[in-house]
């Protein structure tokens, strides 16, 4: 199960990345997403949580801002993943991980432009991710983890620092049953958001294009997830 603030592409980008990670492991999983319409509400993302407990969701992840989810899943002893930060201290039983942002690489890259004379070299639209230290994990609660948990996760981030494992593997999901073999996204981006540039290469989706567009654009529901309207 997601609790997701809005159907945006950021959220299903976050929340298709998730289930994903939940498949490679368990390839029968499907997910329900609970839309909150909100960025921060505790009782609304509460509420969502315990609806998709209810549901039946025996794992539980979110983008949202709260810690809503987080305390639905310590009362129903349902296994979280929260978001930004570290939830161990109010779900110490059922609080896995966290994914989280780190704005340091970028800030530090304006910084040594600024004070080099170079502020025009600043990028406007900047990518990192798990290779430059944007992209990372909370600690993992062992309290709760299962045996090889740490060790699965090293492996992956050193797969994903040197490019051979990739999100979207196109391999790995289908959109209507079919392989997703072609996506326009707008990546050099204009008001209307015109599309111009086809993000399936190589068997997977460029999430980022290579470095040209740091909003996620990944807005598509694949197969096995039911997302609420």
């Amino acid at each position: 199960g997601y609790v997701g603030a809005w159907p945006y592409a950021e959220v299903k980008s976050g929340y298709t990345a998730f289930f994903l990670g939940a498949r490679s492991v368990c390839p029968s999983a499907t997910m329900k997403v609970e839309y909150t319409n909100s960025w921060f509400n505790i009782a609304l993302e509460k509420t969502a949580a315990e609806t998709l407990i209810a549901a039946g969701c025996v794992l539980l992840s979110q983008h949202a801002d709260s810690e809503g989810a987080p305390k639905a899943c310590e009362e129903a002893g349902i296994p979280n993943v929260a978001y930004n930060i570290s939830t161990i201290s109010i779900a110490p039983n059922t609080a896995l991980i966290s994914s989280k942002i780190d704005w340091t690489p970028y800030m530090k890259l304006i910084i040594e432009k600024t004070r080099d004379g170079k502020g025009s070299e600043i990028p406007y639209d900047w990518c990192g991710g798990i290779k430059e230290g944007s992209v990372k994990l909370t600690e993992l609660n062992t309290a709760c983890a299962a045996p090889g948990t740490q060790e699965a996760i090293d492996a992956a981030l050193e797969q994903f620092k040197a490019g051979t494992l990739k999100v979207f593997d196109t391999s790995k999901f289908t959109v209507g049953g079919k392989t997703l073999t072609e996506y326009m996204a707008d990546v050099d981006s204009d008001a209307a958001f015109t599309p111009d540039t086809n993000v399936v290469h190589d068997g997977y989706f460029d999430e980022s294009a290579d470095g040209k567009r740091s909003a996620p654009y990944f807005d598509i529901i694949i197969d096995g997830i039911e997302a609420s309207k």
